[in-house]
């Protein structure tokens, strides 16, 4: 990316005075009127676009500080042993411009993640309650980044992510997963009092990460950390058991097992009254069907009383 600063040169007039009035591009001798830049003279046709050939004395160009091969035309490669200068036109087909605003960049910048920002533009994106926004300049700060927006760490830990900036207490422990620390300005996902790395704290099915998404958790006894295998949506979707009922998945909520079968509990219920048995006493009739304490009871009264 090319790096330019805007100029100006006037046109002067060539008097006996003048000690050196050489171009300095062609070589000869300057008989009239001259421009200068860098303290070196031109003629008016010597001192142009190095892209399109266009004179450029009496007015402003843009001047690169750096230049790559690969970002120079045909003509402009001739011409690498001057400085390289644009007229308006050539440069706005080569400058640089803003990420954020995607206008030219014609003074200073800053780089983030390979990308250029006008320093007006790198500001926080957060936004409060009243949608209200931070707007904090981000030059010389610790910047975080989620979903290609930055913020501050002030306004990145009250995002609902599940991620969150290390504090400096946080910088003493290291990843429940893979035991190295955590440097400063790096994102800490945590579960359950243990600390992760968002990149470590992954589906342990798919691998994808899961720190600022829904996932569920299996555990094993005692639901012991060091034993916890998380799961995200979709392949808690696919592990997920039918229920012998409704024959939909039992996704959520508590499941029911009897006689190694699942159902839901709300499709666990008594064949008599319809509630849920939940994990009530009850009894299962001759027709493989259930039915609760209360109505089994009723149905012996009703029996005797015949």
């Amino acid at each position: 990316m090319i790096e330019t600063q805007k100029s100006s040169t006037g046109l002067q007039q060539v008097t006996s005075t003048d000690i050196s009035t050489h171009c300095s591009k062609c070589g000869e001798k300057i008989l009239n009127v001259m421009t200068a830049d860098e303290n070196k003279v031109y003629h008016p046709h010597c001192f142009n676009c190095s892209d399109c050939g266009k004179t450029l004395a009496g007015g402003f160009f843009y001047k690169s500080k750096n230049i790559k091969s690969n970002e120079l035309t045909s003509t402009t490669r001739n011409s690498v042993s001057e400085s390289i200068r644009f007229c308006e036109t050539c440069y706005k087909k080569i400058a640089p411009k803003c990420a954020r605003c995607h206008n030219i960049i014609e003074a200073s910048s800053i780089v983030w993640e390979d990308k250029k920002f006008h320093e007006s533009c790198f500001t926080c994106c957060g936004v409060d309650k009243d949608d209200i926004q931070c707007r904090k300049p981000m030059k010389d700060e610790s910047v975080y980044p989620l979903n290609d927006k930055w913020y501050c760490k002030n306004c990145f830990d009250k995002l609902d992510t599940g991620i969150s900036a290390a504090s400096r207490d946080i910088l003493t422990q290291k990843c429940f997963k893979c035991y190295k620390e955590f440097s400063p300005g790096s994102l800490v996902s945590e579960y359950k009092g243990d600390y992760y790395h968002p990149t470590c704290f992954v589906c342990s099915q798919c691998n994808t990460s899961i720190a600022n998404k829904s996932f569920y958790h299996q555990a094993k006894s005692d639901d012991r950390p060091s034993e916890m295998k998380f799961l995200c949506e979709n392949c808690h979707i696919k592990n997920a058991q039918e229920c012998a009922e409704c024959k939909n998945k039992i996704i959520s909520g508590e499941a029911i097992g009897f006689e190694g079968k699942q159902y839901h509990r709300s499709c666990f219920t008594c064949q008599n009254c319809k509630n849920e048995i939940g994990t009530s006493h009850f009894f299962k009739t001759k027709d493989d069907k259930y039915i609760c304490q209360h109505c089994s009871l009723q149905q012996q009264q009703d029996t005797h009383s015949k």
